[in-house]
């Protein structure tokens, strides 16, 4: 395998592990995209690691703003179309990140705030559930996915005649990553889906329509839960550039 293949193939994984890691710093895993999930979330955004409150009195009876906002699916996906048009100005804005976030959200210091927040959700709901576990698992699984990211170029890189190892290990570091991705969005989605499930509230009937299921389910996430979704499927796309560039290196070089 010469210098090409793997030039390519880490510079194009790279890019994945950049994009799980720009997802794992940000705050917008959780943005309300409609009056509705912002009174059932109460915050105006929240990520892995810090809760965005933002400013104004909260809502004690979300059951009127619920009802009054019935979005649709066309709704729904002018609003995803936003969110993803809008990734390279809030990548930009230093209010985005953890580390650099402003006073409406909680500093990467305080822990026990994020604990507390994602403890019991739906905000104010009497049936209100603990999803810290599914926190923890999403910051655990996407810390995996960038990390057998970089294991994965090494393992690349160290393919050479007599190395077959390196080959089968590439691959499997690679299955790891993958699935260490599509877990992570799998929790996060489940997470969602158990909040809007709420008895609470008027959406809690999730399965009576699947219009109706996705739409509250998708305006819930934000825009870091949409880079991570395409950290993992590019990630993916670069298990076929792998095995093009194993497919192509010369008869002479292969074991």
């Amino acid at each position: 395998m010469g210098c090409c293949g793997i030039i390519v193939f880490t510079v194009w994984e790279l890019i994945a592990i950049v994009a799980g890691l720009i997802a794992l710093a940000t705050n917008a895993w959780i943005m309300p995209n409609s009056a509705g999930t912002a009174c059932l979330l109460g915050v105006q955004g929240a990520g892995l690691w810090t809760v965005c409150t933002g400013k104004g009195t909260a809502i004690k009876d979300c059951s009127q703003v619920l009802q009054a906002d019935q979005t649709n699916a066309t709704q729904t996906g002018e609003n995803i179309l936003n969110q993803l048009e809008s990734i390279p100005d809030q990548i930009q804005s230093t209010s985005s990140w953890i580390f650099t976030s402003d006073d409406e959200c909680t500093p990467i210091s305080d822990q026990a705030s994020v604990k507390n927040y994602y403890s019991a959700l739906p905000v104010g709901a009497a049936d209100a559930k603990d999803y810290w576990l599914y926190i923890q698992s999403t910051r655990g699984l996407v810390a995996c996915f960038c990390g057998l990211g970089f294991f994965t170029i090494l393992a690349f890189a160290a393919h050479r005649p007599g190395r077959g190892g390196a080959a089968g290990c590439s691959h499997f570091l690679k299955s790891l990553q993958i699935s260490a991705g599509i877990c992570a969005i799998g929790v996060f989605v489940g997470m969602l889906t158990q909040i809007s499930q709420s008895d609470d509230f008027v959406w809690k009937d999730f399965g009576a329509s699947v219009e109706s299921g996705w739409s509250n389910v998708a305006n819930m996430w934000g825009w870091s839960w949409w880079v991570f979704v395409g950290a993992v499927g590019w990630a993916l796309l670069g298990w076929f550039v792998m095995c093009i560039t194993f497919c192509c290196t010369p008869n002479e070089a292969k074991y």
